[in-house]
């Protein structure tokens, strides 16, 4: 099987010289191969998650080596990981059915490759990416483990070997975007929808249906209805699940419990419902005190000679 050799930079003030401090970089090598696999799920599933066995080419797609590392002013880790074709093959053997989203990776990329799109995309702020979903934001929001509470300011995912791109860079503000991304994402919500079933993509359970105002909507569904799914396509159908949102406020994905004959359910159901009001976004709460702003603002403004009556007199006009 064909590897990519992947450098991984830590970034720090210190200069370890190779003897790198256990704690922190145990660490990143715990996080690190759990957002790789999240990242291809991603790519390939449009979900980074899911409850029950992990398929085999995720997990070979994933199945990332540490190879050494060496040090200097900065502490270079060396990964071995598989292309996506090598690791993946039935993937891109299948014909895909599912036109217009048929967005497989390069087969020529590794995981690191798709890792790099999800924390570029979140270092950017970019609220309507596909590239990430909340439990994706979750993850990378852990790495504070590395860049918060060790010697480390910045870690440096590769980006497609000689490519000549730029690392994706994960720092305090990366960090804090993901965190800031999953405040704003809307809480998913359970819906009906029904349209004519124009994609399907079988090993990796992607679906598309096309609603009646000709938008369409990307979604998946449960393994258990793999075959039913099947000889339904080009058909009307009724999906019942749960609508997943972007940060953005759009449709992600339906995750289907169960997909049904639509052939007599009323065009009313034919579009996605709108998210609730979203979550509170934590950012928003801080809010930097000045000289003229916050307790500032208030303390030493208040002159504190004023009688009672004085007092009660300009309240009474105020109200």
């Amino acid at each position: 099987m064909a590897v990519q050799v992947h450098e991984v930079v830590l970034r720090s003030e210190q200069s370890f010289g190779g003897k790198l401090p256990p704690r922190h970089v145990g660490m990143l090598l715990e996080e690190l191969p759990l957002a790789l696999r999240e990242s291809v799920s991603m790519a390939f599933r449009n979900r980074s998650s899911s409850p029950g066995r992990i398929p085999g080419w995720l997990a070979d797609t994933a199945d990332v080596r540490f190879v050494g590392h060496q040090g200097g002013s900065d502490t270079v880790l060396y990964f071995e990981a598989p292309m996506l074709r090598d690791a993946a093959p039935e993937i891109y053997a299948q014909q895909s059915l599912l036109p217009g989203l048929d967005d497989r990776p390069d087969p020529g990329n590794t995981a690191f490759d798709l890792f790099a799109d999800v924390v570029s995309d979140i270092a950017n702020f970019v609220e309507d990416s596909p590239h990430f979903d909340s439990p994706l934001l979750s993850r990378v929001a852990r790495f504070r483990r590395v860049i918060n509470k060790g010697p480390f300011s910045e870690v440096d995912i590769p980006k497609r070997t000689g490519s000549g791109q730029e690392p994706a860079k994960i720092t305090s503000a990366t960090v804090e975007s993901a965190q800031s991304l999953l405040g704003r994402t809307p809480e998913s919500q359970r819906v009906r929808v029904v349209g004519q079933l124009d994609g399907l993509v079988h090993s990796t359970q992607r679906f598309s249906i096309l609603l009646d105002n000709g938008e369409k909507a990307a979604g998946v569904f449960p393994e258990d209805q793999a075959e039913y799914v099947k000889q339904h396509w080009g058909r009307r159908v009724l999906v019942l699940g749960v609508a997943v949102y972007r940060a953005s406020g759009r449709l992600l994905r339906i995750d289907a419990d169960r997909i049904l004959p639509g052939d007599q359910e009323s065009a009313v159901f034919s579009r996605v419902s709108p998210p609730a009001p979203r979550r509170l976004d934590p950012s928003k709460l801080r809010k930097p005190q000045g000289p003229k702003s916050g307790v500032n603002a208030i303390v030493g403004r208040w002159p504190g000679d004023e009688t009672d009556e004085e007092i009660a007199d300009a309240l009474e006009r105020l109200s």
